[in-house]
């Protein structure tokens, strides 16, 4: 697929990746400001268009409440224009029979989705996360590298859950709320 990717920072990185592990193409993107490493021809949010692209993908991260409800809301945005929202799931991710995934979700490498589990449209499944059994992610949600989140435990819309932590079974976080990543000190 040609696509538009929306932003260009370090997040995009690892969503590059995974696209082009999958045969996609960044036909275009838009930032902020060019992209000192991404090749592809830089444009104004003004000059995307939906008809110049068979989806887009979302290369803005986010860590906080506030700033993954500002990604949710720029998602929302290129919807309402009319482009197609594109799920990214790295051939390395494992996606269970019987979840479900919302378009514009990005599952990159070594990610686990298992069976039951709902991922919310915009959420982030970063580098090895697990979401296990019955789970629910809202959208623009983000499950940072290396997070847990286990059985039957709700993640509410924008919230982020950091690197390392882990969701016990049953666990509600609410929307927009920050769990720390685990702290490890240096040996």
């Amino acid at each position: 697929m040609k696509l538009l990717l929306v932003g260009a920072g370090g997040h995009a990185r690892t969503v590059v990746d995974a696209l082009t592990d999958n045969g996609h193409e960044v036909l275009a993107y838009t930032a902020l400001a060019p992209s000192p490493w991404l090749e592809a021809p830089y444009l104004s949010d003004d000059d995307a268009r939906p008809e110049d692209f068979e989806g887009f993908v979302m290369g803005v991260g986010g860590v906080m409440g506030a700033g993954l409800a500002t990604r949710l809301k720029l998602f929302r945005a290129y919807e309402a224009r009319g482009f197609e929202a594109v799920t990214v799931i790295h051939s390395t991710a494992y996606v269970a029979p019987g979840a479900a995934v919302a378009d514009g979700a990005t599952i990159l490498a070594r990610a686990a989705v298992n069976p039951g589990a709902v991922i919310g449209a915009a959420a982030i499944l970063n580098t090895g996360a697990i979401v296990e059994h019955d789970v629910r992610i809202g959208a623009g949600a983000h499950i940072a590298p290396g997070a847990i989140v286990l059985g039957a435990a709700q993640v509410g819309d924008s919230a982020m859950i950091g690197a390392g932590a882990v969701i016990l079974p049953g666990g509600e976080v609410i929307e927009g709320d920050l769990v720390p990543a685990l702290r490890r000190h240096p040996l």
